[in-house]
């Protein structure tokens, strides 16, 4: 009889606080992202959904389009609780729905100039919940630095300590000159500035990673996964037709004489880190996951700075923002990883977009299963298998366990179970830029739901090594994932 490794839970399966800073209605994306987060907000406690500026949207705020993408969950609400539990009330949702300042960057931030948006953060940050809270900001900051400024004028210097432990800054790309701000004026807070992975998501070129999407389209999939018979959230997730023009080459063949960018990218990122699949650790950065990885070494980087902007002594891409007037460098930037694509077998090295493309696939037939729920009885659509390891009790939570250089040890998914009676498929792999083991670690069969691996001679005491159980349910409909990830750390 095989002795399987003893494994311990490293984390648990509980929700995360999670506030959205969006500047609706400036462009479509911003739009895709609210139906995505309100269609996993079982997932998720949400604290608030403020509408805010940014560069591209400097004078005006639009709460009223988060409000009716809410009236909008309300009704296909009823469709969703037959397929999961833990949905919040349209009403709760309205409650910590607000604007922010109606004004661009740190201009618009000051004494005086508290909004209902900054209002909403302040509450959340001074609740009795010692978790941390995520901020998702597909926009600028400044309603995020009113209410820091607000807090440093009004609390006790050990309140205003414990507020900003529990911020965690989720920035898209940086919108406005206000991160800047709160990075100097802040340097201890959490922050993470992304625009590559971001982009990573979807696009930011139709024919650019792999395209699991195909043979449909990004604009025709959406179409009929999301847009079409598919409820009234649905119809509410726009397409990402930006503007007439000469652009035949990016837009699909039946989107004449429009630019289609595109499906969807911005905040939604911040949203699949809140997931909690047995993945992803939003406080453990550079593990990776369905919201992309990020290194620890604090760099600056600047407002609109992409894969191919300058990193130090030089600028960001969007001149509309002035980042002169402050000094920081305190922000966790995006990684690279390598993978292998066993779709198309390209391999993808060392490539900044690649965290997110590896999951590219799961993140998009996952939203195919969900829009289902909106509309389709639990026996016509498709739910999550179970992934249970050494015959646990499945609980969505990364497992811990000890090694030896040298050992071999087993590993066993053979007790996983599916709520649809579909069959399973298994899928082993090692997440190496996650670990610190530099070497190869040799699996056994890697499709099989047991698994041997044989730990180098040369692992080091203290190298991890991040390994990744995927058990997927053969459905017709789409199929779906739930994940396991081990850490197993040398002694």
């Amino acid at each position: 009889m095989k002795e399987f490794l003893p494994l311990e839970k490293l984390t648990r399966d509980q929700k995360r606080r999670f506030i959205i800073l969006t500047d609706m209605e400036n462009e479509p994306d911003d739009s895709q992202t609210m139906v995505k987060l309100l269609l996993y907000s079982n997932e998720i406690d949400i604290e608030g959904l403020v509408a805010v500026t940014s560069c591209w949207l400097q004078d005006e705020v639009y709460p009223e389009s988060i409000v009716s993408r809410i009236q909008a969950y309300g009704i296909v609400l009823p469709n969703l609780k037959k397929h999961a539990s833990g949905w919040p009330t349209p009403e709760s949702l309205l409650a910590i729905t607000g604007g922010g300042q109606a004004g661009f960057g740190m201009a618009a931030v000051g004494d005086g100039k508290t909004t209902e948006g900054s209002k909403i953060i302040v509450d959340a940050l001074l609740k009795n919940d010692p978790r941390p809270v995520y901020f998702s900001i597909n926009a600028g900051a400044n309603t995020l630095a009113q209410a820091m400024w607000d807090m440093r004028k009004k609390l006790d210097t050990e309140t205003l300590k414990l507020c900003l432990s529990k911020i965690r800054v989720l920035d898209d790309s940086g919108q406005d000159d206000a991160g800047a701000w709160i990075n100097q004026e802040f340097p201890e807070v959490f922050y993470i500035r992304n625009s590559p992975q971001v982009y990573g998501l979807n696009g930011p070129d139709l024919n650019m990673g792999p395209q699991p999407w195909k043979p449909l389209n990004q604009y025709t999939w959406a179409e009929v996964n999301v847009r079409r018979r598919h409820g009234i959230l649905g119809e509410l997730f726009p397409q990402r037709i930006i503007y007439p023009g000469n652009h035949a080459s990016c837009f699909p063949r039946d989107v004449v004489g429009l630019f289609f960018w595109f499906m969807d990218g911005g905040g939604t990122t911040g949203v699949l880190t809140m997931l909690n699949n047995g993945l992803n650790d939003p406080e453990e950065i550079s593990w990776g996951g369905w919201g992309g990885r990020f290194l620890w070494e604090k760099r600056k980087i600047f407002a609109g700075e992409s894969v191919n902007s300058p990193k130090e002594g030089g600028s960001g891409s969007n001149a509309s923002i002035d980042e002169g007037p402050y000094v920081w460098e305190n922000m966790y930037p995006c990684a690279n990883d390598t993978w292998t694509d066993e779709d198309s077998g390209i391999t993808y090295e060392h490539n900044i977009f690649v965290p997110l493309w590896r999951f590219r696939k799961d993140i998009l037939l996952d939203f195919q299963a969900r829009m289902d729920w909106c509309v389709d009885d639990f026996a016509h659509a498709n739910h999550h298998p179970i992934a249970r390891i050494n015959g646990d009790d499945g609980e969505r939570c990364i497992l811990k366990g000890t090694i030896s250089a040298g050992q071999t040890v087993q590993l066993d998914a053979s007790a996983s179970s599916d709520p649809d009676g579909n069959a399973l498929s298994f899928k082993w792999w090692i997440y190496h830029e996650a670990g610190s083991y530099p070497g190869i670690v040799k699996l056994g069969a890697d499709t099989e739901a047991q698994l041997t691996l044989s730990v180098p001679e040369d692992a080091a005491a203290g190298n991890t090594i991040h390994m990744i159980c995927e058990v997927a349910d053969n459905n017709p409909i789409v199929s779906l994932k739930a994940y396991r990830r081990i850490v197993l750390t040398v002694v």
